[in-house]
This record gives structure tokens, sequence and C-alpha cells, in this order.
């Protein structure tokens, strides 16, 4: 059995996920509109080079919706009716009333008679 470890190692390096094979070829299949038959013929590294696109492109689709969803919601939690309800109250202060006081009667002096 010792003498066969080695070659166990090596068989299990190369050994690939039959469901996932067909998985990666149908979504490239899909993306790409090429036929399944053409993935086939595909040489090994530029199916790799397929899959290591489709996955930076995953990434930075993920990436850029996380964004816009970030966003969304920062927009949306300062739309809050009751928080701008409250920052106004917080914004408005009530007009000074301006001091008004009693007009005075002018003294008349009105000489006797």
């Amino acid at each position: 059995m010792a003498e066969h470890a080695p070659a166990k190692i090596i068989y299990d390096m190369y050994r690939i996920n039959l469901e996932n094979l067909i998985k990666n070829k149908m979504y490239i299949s899909k993306e790409y509109h090429i036929q399944p038959s053409e993935v086939d013929k595909m040489p090994f590294y530029e199916y790799e080079i397929y899959l290591e696109q489709m996955n930076l492109i995953a990434k930075k689709q993920e990436e850029e919706n996380k964004k816009q969803q970030e966003e969304y919601d920062s927009m949306r939690s300062s739309m809050n009716p009751s928080k701008m309800m409250t920052n106004m109250n917080n914004n408005m202060s009530m007009p000074k009333m301006p001091s008004v006081s009693m007009p005075k009667m002018p003294t008349i002096n009105i000489p006797k008679i």
C-alpha cells in the first residue's frame, strides 16, 4: 500500500468533480452563447481563463451591487419622515417678537386764561 500512496496523491490532484464541470460548462455556454460542444473542444487553459474571468466579473458585480445597496440604504435612512420632522423641529425656532412699548402721550402746555 505504501507503494501506491504517491500514485493516489497524483490521481487525487487531477481528479475533477463531474457535477462542477458540467455546471461550469453550462454557465459558460449561457453567458458567452457558446455551444456546450464548443466548450468541450476548448483547450484546458482557455477554459480556465474563462472561469477566472467569470469569477472576476461576478466579484465586481457583487461589489457594485453592495455599494449601490449601501448608498440606497443611507439615502433611505436620511429620508425617514420622522427623522426629517425631528431635524426640522431642531433647526426651526420660533420667530422673535419685537419689543413694543406703549406710546406716551405728549404733554401739552395749555396757557391759562
